[in-house]
């Protein structure tokens, strides 16, 4: 009895060594890497699938030492119309020599029109395929994603991978849109307590006339009073990535601007840091005001039931301001003068936030800030909670919001000194 529980051990052994294997693996130059994937409605068929494609000549051109004559361009762009994204996979695969693989996509594009309809399905598609990475980015774009991806070629990066991941990331150190991945996506899509929302990416074929009126002007003080697309730039590279696709259920049901990014941001406690101008409080005319804001610490919310039964959701937002930039003069430095702005900026804010909350509620009908995640604390049990329906009675809602703001610092000067007038 002994010998044979030795040899099953042995047995058992041996085959795990024949179970370790890589019998499905590939070579590197067996593969085709798809950086980025573009979806559009089709005309014909369900979508037509955009790939971009790694271009493994161009890539070991930049390497030091060798020539690079005929590499051409980092990236080779393919368009298929098929039945769904993995079926694409397999039809642009009779056009390659080589397998294209997922392991490495950065970016998932999906046009404005795919989004109005419903992204649900495909989410699904995707999430199921074993190539597939949740931590890729994805964007709703203003227009065809074909022909984003077509057009997208940015001249100051070496690796096509790269631009990807400095936009996924870049969101931090302006606020103008959010940072999705894959999974963020999936599983607010998913939720009961909250509704997903996407950044907004386009191509600008215009160039400065597109340019809104500034608050000289008669506009607004805002830098985030565009969408991707609007922004007043010109160069070579046409792409854009600014402002929010709002979602109700897997249905893309309106945008936000970049402005209106920001306050998103601060609501859900993920602003990091921005630029922003208020205008100058002690001053008559139109005069803006520079702050370099970031968030300092999570909101804190507090949330209650009305007699009514009515929900009330209290939101107290901290922020942390450095003196950047201003055209008046004024001694913002002095201790009578710093709270004056201070409480400016705060109100500012705050009416910002206040217009967004309004707007989610009477014009878009979904909870993107996920208040839902703190009303859910009043129940006891899954099932109660979901019968309660929060994403259908978000809208009357009442929220409350109080900012406060600290400056903190004031730049590189420790007194403003009035300018002697020419006169």
């Amino acid at each position: 009895m002994r010998a044979a529980k030795i040899f099953f051990f042995f047995l058992a052994a041996l085959t795990l060594l024949f179970l370790t294997g890589c019998f499905g693996s590939r070579e590197t130059d067996e593969t085709f890497y798809v950086l980025a994937m573009g979806f559009d409605k089709g005309e014909k068929d369900n979508m037509v699938v955009t790939v971009s494609i790694a271009n493994p000549k161009a890539i070991a051109g930049m390497g030091g030492g060798g020539s690079a004559k005929g590499e051409g361009k980092n990236v080779v762009v393919q368009s298929v119309e098929t039945y769904g994204p993995l079926a694409g996979i397999e039809q642009l695969g009779t056009s390659t020599s080589r397998h294209l693989s997922l392991l490495h996509t950065k970016a998932y594009i999906f046009s404005e029109d795919m989004a109005r309809e419903g992204l649900g399905s495909w989410f699904s598609t995707l999430s199921r395929y074993h190539e597939l990475r949740a931590t890729s980015y994805v964007f709703v774009c203003r227009g065809k994603a074909k022909d984003f991806l077509e057009k997208n070629q940015p001249p100051l990066e070496l690796s096509p991978t790269k631009q990807y991941e400095l936009i996924g990331s870049l969101s931090a150190a302006h606020g103008l849109y959010q940072n999705s991945m894959f999974k963020e996506f999936y599983q607010d899509y998913k939720s009961w307590s909250i509704e997903p929302s996407l950044p907004l990416a386009a191509i600008h074929e215009g160039g400065l006339e597109t340019a809104k009126p500034g608050v000289v002007k008669g506009g607004e003080q805002t830098l985030g009073r565009y969408v991707a697309g609007e922004v007043p730039i010109t160069g070579e590279n046409k792409a854009q990535f600014d402002g929010t696709a709002v979602f109700r259920g897997d249905k893309m049901v309106g945008t936000l601007n970049g402005e209106e990014t920001r306050y998103y941001l601060m609501l859900r406690g993920q602003f990091e840091n921005g630029f922003l101008i208020i205008l100058d409080p002690l001053v008559a005319e139109p005069s803006g005001i520079g702050l370099s804001v970031h968030q300092a610490r999570s909101p804190k919310y507090a949330t209650r039931f009305n007699e009514d039964g009515s929900v009330t959701v209290d939101v107290d937002i901290y922020l942390e301001a450095d003196l950047a930039a201003m055209l008046s003069g004024i001694n913002y430095e002095s201790p009578d003068n710093k709270p004056i702005l201070e409480e400016a900026f705060s109100e500012n804010i705050r009416e910002g936030c206040q217009k967004l909350i309004e707007r989610t509620q009477e014009e878009f009908k979904s909870d993107i800030f996920g208040f839902g995640e703190q009303v859910k604390g009043h129940f006891w049990t899954v099932q109660s909670w979901r019968n309660f329906d929060w994403l259908q009675k978000y809208p009357e809602a009442q929220v409350n919001v109080t900012v406060h703001t600290r400056i903190r610092r004031t730049g590189l000067q420790l007194k403003t000194t009035q300018v002697k007038s020419g006169e």
